[in-house]
């Protein structure tokens, strides 16, 4: 389906088939008339728990910037297996391996096989970029990569743990109350005291009034696959290597008030990486005092590449 926004941007959604128990929603959006052969494309990979959604602002942002500038880009969002509209029935272990694998299926079947993209992932997302990577440089078909409040993970891994133990800890982990969950576990987990105090009520409504549209918590088996991925994620010293070697830019960004992955393992990647570093004050989301920075720093990483 295709509809063209208030804001003059394209957005075109459909649904990818994986497997025959596993579907992918997907949305691109883009500047109108734009030829798919002529544009620049990247993929933005949502972190776990969470709908693609999460991206509408700076996707919008971005669009804009490069529509204003005479080029043309087209943003490829989407919601992985079991979260949001994606479907799955399966309840596995997952891995940051096999969530790349169905980027990079997606990848194949909006772009083609031959398409050259730019990787964008957060969290959990920038773990599958991460995989993502490995699976697109042997192919010579990675142009960039920019990696968001995430990390390596570690060799030795203690919360590799199964979904069905996962599931088991979900309660602990997620509150069945909307208004609790968001309210005592996200915005405290989420942002920085300073966003709390200043915006935490307008998130908490929005949050609130829309929650299925923006979070996957009701749906705890997805939620529990995705913990098994996140919990197992190590990107190797030979996968370092070959992201280096693939001498393309990479920005690693960095939260420095960051409560749920570590600023010391997030400068650590950068590091590993030798990535270009960009930090900003801030918790584990977009702080609304840097948000802009943020999507310039974007901007900025996608420039150095045309």
């Amino acid at each position: 389906m295709d509809i063209t926004t208030q804001d003059n941007i394209k957005i075109t959604s459909d649904y990818v088939t994986i497997s025959p128990e596993v579907k992918l929603y997907y949305e691109i959006r883009s500047s109108p008339n734009v030829s798919s052969q002529e544009s620049f494309k990247m993929i933005m990979i949502m972190g776990a728990f969470a709908t693609m959604r999460h991206f509408e602002e700076q996707v919008q942002y971005i669009i804009n910037y490069f529509t204003s500038c005479q080029k043309s880009i087209e943003i490829l969002t989407y919601d992985h297996r079991g979260i949001g509209k994606s479907t799955s029935t399966q309840f596995i272990r997952q891995t940051s391996h096999m969530l790349a694998n169905d980027a990079l299926i997606l990848i194949n079947q909006v772009w083609g096989t031959n398409s050259f993209v730019h990787v964008f992932g957060a969290s959990l997302g920038g773990m599958v970029a991460q995989e993502l990577a490995l699976l697109l440089i042997p192919l010579q078909r990675l142009r960039s990569l920019y990696l968001v409040v995430t990390s390596r993970g570690t060799y030795i891994r203690p919360m590799s743990f199964g979904p069905n133990l996962w599931l088991k800890l979900m309660p602990l982990l997620i509150k069945k109350d909307h208004e609790h969950m968001i309210r005592n576990v996200l915005l405290p987990s989420a942002f920085s005291p300073e966003t709390i105090n200043t915006s935490g009520e307008i998130y908490a409504t929005l949050w609130l009034n829309e929650y299925d549209q923006w979070w996957a918590f009701d749906n705890q088996k997805a939620c529990a696959c995705q913990s098994s991925a996140a919990g197992s994620h190590y990107l190797t010293n030979t996968g370092v290597q070959l992201i280096r070697n693939a001498h393309i830019p990479i920005t690693v960004q960095i939260s420095s008030q960051d409560k749920l992955i570590s600023p010391k393992k997030q400068h650590e990647l950068a590091k590993l990486l030798n990535a270009k570093a960009v930090i900003f004050d801030q918790g584990h989301m977009g702080d609304d005092h840097v948000k802009e920075k943020i999507y310039r720093s974007i901007i900025e990483h996608i420039e150095n590449v045309l």
